[in-house]
């Protein structure tokens, strides 16, 4: 049985129809894969396996506690859930319940000291803002997408939801000038508030960023419990990543909920297109909302870049979505009713069908869309095979999608024009 086969440039014409339409409601779901694709090698954030392997070892380096409990919490947790965010999640409920006893060899001072230590290591981590100069800002891949988003006209402003706690995205739309709203009011002490963000209907000129595991700056306010945001916040104070008996409290007033929420809502909207990137889908509740989102909504559509490079056996390269037990593959193929299409490096899932990258026929030069743009062709192979030849050598048309790489997506998207009339236009429904 031959493999099915995905021609990227018949996809690519059907996002570049709805990025150069105002017809569509844009949102986009970007995760720590964005904030190491910078395009400035020197102002990156460490993806979360490689930030939980530097702040382990510092743990350890520190404390022969630290290290032990860590020990204990891996076995607790599992290799395949443990993560900096699952290790902090165990501390800090850990914390709230051992009371006058000791756990993982750790009393409450214990691990009070354990979490403000890897706060303290994370904040270092992703506050690499801190380095760049104001004029090299242009240089950052998001500054890209803020490029487009001021230079769209669309009916609807877009909505860009992130798991990221750095302030990327903040510096890249203020440094274009472009308005947006993030769930705070306020000058002084702005304060989360949850009924703008549940308002669809809020603030409908301004673009939303949503950053839906918290931020730098995020502290809880004691005297009335409310969230506020405070660039001199400390470790101690800080909300950056949400224990996990927060993350789910159904307490409206807890902004994870709010900004899950908010999600849903949008992805139950007429005309939704969520387009995500830099996003493993490595939160299984955002996972089981998205999933339950698209089966609710009348025609909304994610478009998941998802960049599934790793290595393998033997330190072979392989790819996430060859795997039929891969999450995301089964997460596009049975659980979310053809409604979500995956764009891998080399495979690809659309309409519920599995397959590779193919080209059906080389590209021509007055393509409208540049494939070099979006698709890297394989070398041509040499062969006496049936099929399309130079010489001796066979085209064959398979290769990688560019589109999962961060900073590739954002000059895709910072090339589009958008003229008056686009014969392109004409297709959309």
């Amino acid at each position: 049985m031959s493999l099915h086969t995905h021609d990227p440039r018949e996809h690519i014409r059907g996002i570049h129809q709805i990025l150069v339409s105002d017809k569509k409601r844009i949102g986009f779901l970007f995760g720590a894969g964005t904030s190491f694709a910078t395009d400035i090698p020197a102002i990156r954030v460490p993806a979360i396996a490689a930030m939980t392997s530097q702040i382990v070892a510092e743990a350890e380096a520190c404390s022969t506690e630290f290290g032990l409990a860590i020990k204990e919490i891996r076995g607790e947790i599992g290799d395949a859930l443990f993560n900096i965010e699952s290790l902090l999640s165990s501390i800090e409920s850990k914390r709230a319940v051992i009371g006058s006893g000791t756990l993982n060899g750790l009393t409450t001072s214990g691990f009070s000291d354990f979490a403000v230590f890897v706060k303290n290591q994370v904040i270092k981590l992703v506050s690499v803002h801190e380095a760049l100069l104001p004029e090299h800002t242009h240089l950052l891949a998001h500054s890209r997408l803020s490029s487009w988003v001021s230079k769209a006209r669309r009916r609807f402003p877009a909505e860009i939801f992130t798991t990221n706690y750095d302030y990327f995205f903040e510096i890249a739309l203020e440094s274009s000038g472009i308005p947006y709203f993030d769930g705070f009011s306020g000058s002084y002490e702005p304060f989360f508030c949850p009924e703008a963000v549940e308002d669809v209907e809020a603030y409908p000129h301004l673009v939303k960023l949503w950053k839906m595991h918290g931020s730098l700056g995020w502290i809880y306010r004691d005297s009335d419990k409310a969230v506020i945001r405070k660039h001199s916040a400390s470790a101690a104070e800080s909300i950056l990543i949400y224990p996990s008996h927060l993350k789910y409290n159904t307490s409206k007033k807890q902004p994870y909920v709010g900004l899950i929420d908010r999600l849903c809502t949008f992805l139950q909207q007429d005309d939704a297109v969520l387009i995500t990137c830099g996003y493993s889908f490595g939160d299984p509740h955002i996972n089981e909302r998205i999933a339950t989102s698209l089966r609710r909504g009348a025609n909304s559509h994610v478009y998941a870049m998802y960049y599934d490079q790793y290595q393998g056996k033997d330190d072979k390269t392989a790819y996430g979505l060859s795997d039929v037990t891969d999450k995301v593959r089964h997460m596009a193929t049975h659980e979310t009713g053809g409604k979500m299409s995956i764009y891998g490096l080399r495979h690809a899932v659309i309409g519920g069908k599995f397959g590779e990258w193919k080209l059906r026929d080389e590209p021509k030069v007055n393509e409208s869309i540049r494939v070099s743009q979006y698709f890297d062709e394989d070398a041509s192979i040499l062969s006496n095979e049936p099929g399309e030849h130079k010489g001796n050598e066979q085209w064959t048309g398979a290769g990688r999608f560019l589109l999962p790489d961060f900073c590739k997506l954002t000059e895709f998207l910072n090339d589009l024009s958008v003229p008056e009339t686009s014969p392109s236009c004409a297709a959309l429904p």
